[in-house]
């Protein structure tokens, strides 16, 4: 153990009234020193069982936490120096079914159920399950789309024209159509409805985009409609491009012009192996009419042209499809209303207004939960930090977190990086100070040296990229010499240099 590492487990136990943001590795024994503190603060008191709020973010770790607090009772209590501590740690022992040790969802469900007036939800409120909440939305988004059907936005007409090929990940056959992707879009932003605010929808002239693809489009397949070879490499994998010129071509000639449809096989064109991973072929010439270089510059600028149309028109969609899904929310709140029903989203939303916009429920919670303590706090999101900052209302010493910050994964769903570094730095302005715990009881020395040296110089904190720093492990046992710790093995070819996931290109 390192003398700063000691020193930052010593404040832990003993720096009581000061509030800390604990950042450390796996295998450091955060949670271990979470409980300690819990435990230090227990016998001193004169907190009680009662007060003490203790949340993490998965079923699974809170009852982990609940039995490992249990164990460092029991083992405290057999050891206590004073008849006091004693009784204190008795107490808090036939108390800690009645402590609120929860999931944060957990929690927020037990504050409304206190207060079910104050929070506008029916007394008897059931929280729906994740598959429930599916079903229930799925039937409110059906209602919406049939009516949105008879007069569509220009958000769901684009989307609706999006083709149903599969994607990376998505099996074929696991619902990968249109209407799917509508749905689950739509799912998600029901999930974010907490932050309602337009997307920001930078100019987007769709119509001269599309026109300036198509023509790099054209040019390519004029130059390699004709090669001297017709089995050339460079001729097969272009044969998408020169297939989609032609149907465009073909439509231009009635008069049509339909955007939609164009932006959607655009957009799939990205996708074509043969146009992303397109071979050279050999040969310095191509044809009569082109060299092999003009095809390739030619396709390497259609390349570059679809992928930033790809994701400017992905953007613009997505920024109109975040307002125009907002009917299908509102009707999956309506139904959630009718049936006496709340989701976990919910439970998070509720929970925050009713302390924020209630200053007589927010004084007495305050005065109620005296410690309010969080593990894996980098899987938190704003919702949940501005609950725990609310009940924490800037008392020193009141908020004690422990996270890992290269932990925080969990982006799709709110909670990245960006949200733990707003919570530190404010605590931090508010006095709190941030300690690092570095000594991993996990791994053998020469593991962390590896991952030290692999890590080190690769993760640098970054906040625009939201991309968190390392910190360097430090070892607590001796080296084992009687067997390597780290074997490097060679990795095999798995395929061959043609072929893709089992199946030759030519396929």
């Amino acid at each position: 153990m390192t003398p700063d590492d000691a020193v930052a487990r010593a404040a832990i136990r003993d720096d009581l009234d000061a509030t800390l943001v604990v950042e450390a590795a796996a295998g450091t024994g955060k949670t271990t020193e979470l409980v300690n503190r819990i435990l230090r603060v227990l016998e001193v008191g004169p907190t009680t069982m009662d007060e003490v709020v203790a949340v993490t973010f998965t079923e699974k770790a809170a009852g982990e936490l609940k039995l490992r607090l249990r164990e460092a009772l029991e083992t405290a209590r057999a050891r206590a120096a004073s008849a006091d501590v004693r009784r204190r740690l008795d107490e808090a022992l036939e108390r800690l079914e009645e402590a609120h040790v929860n999931t944060i969802h957990g929690f927020c469900a037990e504050l409304i159920r206190e207060r079910p007036v104050e929070a506008r939800v029916d007394p008897l409120f059931a929280v729906l399950t994740g598959p429930q909440a599916d079903q229930l939305y799925n039937r409110a988004f059906q209602s919406w789309l049939q009516e949105s059907l008879a007069d569509p936005t220009e958000g769901v007409r684009r989307a609706l024209r999006r083709t149903s090929a599969p994607i990376f990940g998505v099996a074929s056959g696991d619902g990968d159509g249109p209407v799917d992707r509508l749905r689950r879009a739509g799912r998600l932003l029901a999930e974010w409805r907490s932050f309602p605010e337009p997307w920001r929808r930078p100019p987007f002239d769709r119509a001269s985009a599309i026109g300036g693809v198509l023509e790099l489009l054209h040019r390519l397949a004029s130059l390699s409609e004709e090669p001297a070879y017709l089995r050339d490499n460079l001729y097969a994998d272009t044969d998408a491009a020169r297939r989609l010129s032609r149907q465009i071509k073909l439509e231009e000639s009635f008069g049509q012009i339909d955007h939609d449809g164009w932006e959607a096989r655009l957009v799939d064109l990205v996708r074509d192996r043969g146009i992303s991973r397109t071979r050279k072929g050999s040969g310095a010439r191509y044809g009569k009419h082109a060299s092999r270089t003009e095809v390739l510059a030619a396709r390497d600028a259609l390349f570059a042209a679809l992928q930033q149309f790809k994701q400017s028109a992905d953007g613009d969609l997505a920024a109109c499809l975040q307002q125009d899904l907002a009917g299908a929310t509102t009707r999956y709140q309506d139904l959630k209303s009718a049936a006496g029903v709340l989701d976990f989203t919910d439970l998070l939303a509720r929970a925050r207004d009713l302390i924020r916009d209630d200053a007589a429920v927010r004084q007495h919670l305050q005065r109620a939960f005296r410690r309010i303590f969080v593990d894996e706090f980098q899987d938190t999101d704003p919702i949940q930090a501005e609950i725990l900052l609310l009940l924490a209302g800037g008392e020193p010493g009141k908020l004690f977190i422990v996270g890992d910050p290269k932990q925080a994964i969990y982006r799709f769903r709110g909670t990245d990086v960006e949200t733990y570094w707003r919570v530190r730095d404010l605590l931090e302005a508010q006095g709190g100070r941030t300690l690092q715990l570095t000594t991993s009881y996990r791994s053998v020395p020469p593991i962390q040296r590896f991952v030290n040296a692999a890590f080190e110089r690769q993760m640098v904190e970054d906040r625009r990229t939201l991309q968190s720093g390392y910190v360097p492990l430090a070892r607590s046992r001796e080296d084992e010499p009687s067997q390597p710790a780290i074997i490097a093995l060679p990795v095999p070819r798995p395929y061959g240099r043609r072929s893709f996931g089992g199946l030759k290109a030519s396929d």
